[in-house]
């Protein structure tokens, strides 16, 4: 019989990903039109479209998780099952990590105005290499997750019922990680995406504080437009950054204890991982003006027909 935490999760999850898959898909129909008019897709259309895609990816493996737990147990540790759902687990969660990462240093990259060599090659070319830069991403991702397979360790516990003649049923399970794996897969797929994050708001901010006061210092000032997308840009950036502190408190909480479906802190911090796709999606939504204003429209139009 499913434990209430695990009902709950279930009922949150269906809610949950219907809401992702909304949003998403809309990221990406948004993000995709360049490509119908065969235009060249500009990097953050690019970045969202890969967001909305693992985004969706992520949710659906999560929620199949979830309902395994709640619904069959027994499966979710079967090894057929268990092993290449937390290889794709990993991924999915370190790849979107490193697409946020990818999104602010793009936001840096082209709001600071710097003199350094390597940053202005940096500008020039980060719209030819993003493309790279991304895959790459993905296949390292993957790499840092496949040695799960070998570092995880499935306790199942049976029992035999009492005066039956049935063999062993199951009672529990648990997995547990090994702690110098986990500890190195989080700093690669979580802790230098975050550094990436952090120094990109730093950098921005930094630039955008001297441009500003040297605008002051000669009377003159940016273009409300233009001031609005770089502080646009920097709030975006400062959005990832608290959602990545979350999200990387919980994971590595979650995978430096035993992985118990029947332990309280387990159902949370699913929730967490469950809320992630569907927060990030927001983010860049309200990120994007078009994007926002078709949502508002989208809103708009359900309640006057309901």
């Amino acid at each position: 019989m499913p434990s209430t935490g695990w009902m709950l999760l279930l009922v949150f999850g269906m809610l949950d990903s219907v809401t992702t898959f909304v949003l998403n898909i809309h990221i990406l129909v948004a993000s995709a039109k360049s490509l119908r008019t065969r235009q060249k897709m500009n990097p953050p259309d690019l970045i969202y479209l890969v967001i909305g895609v693992v985004n969706i990816a992520l949710q659906c493996l999560l929620s199949y998780q979830g309902i395994l737990c709640v619904f069959s147990l027994p499966s979710l540790f079967n090894q057929k099952v268990f092993y290449p759902t937390i290889v794709g687990n990993l991924t999915l969660l370190y790849f979107t990590n490193w697409l946020t990462a990818w999104l602010c240093v793009y936001y840096c990259v082209t709001i600071s105005n710097l003199n350094h060599p390597f940053f202005l090659w940096s500008k020039r070319n980060i719209s030819m290499y993003l493309p790279h830069l991304l895959l790459l991403s993905a296949a390292g991702c993957f790499l840092i997750s496949l040695p799960a397979i070998w570092m995880a360790t499935v306790q199942v516990n049976r029992q035999s019922p009492v005066n039956s003649t049935i063999g062993l049923i199951f009672i529990s399970g648990a997995c547990h990680l090994q702690p110098i794996y986990i500890q190195t897969a989080l700093f690669m797929g979580c802790c230098m995406p975050f550094l990436l994050i952090l120094v990109s708001i730093m950098v921005t901010n930094t630039s955008l504080l001297r441009h500003l006061y040297k605008m002051r210092q000669n009377h003159s000032g940016l273009s409300q437009t233009k001031d609005q997308a770089h502080v646009n840009a920097i709030r975006t950036m400062w959005c990832f950054l608290i959602i990545s502190i979350i999200f990387y408190i919980s994971e590595n909480v979650f995978f430096s204890m035993s992985l118990n479906p029947e332990d309280p802190y387990t159902i949370f911090s699913w929730l967490i991982f469950m809320s992630f796709p569907v927060a990030e999606s927001l983010v860049i939504i309200f990120a994007n003006t078009k994007l926002r204003k078709q949502i508002m429209a989208m809103i708009l139009w359900f309640s006057r027909k309901s």
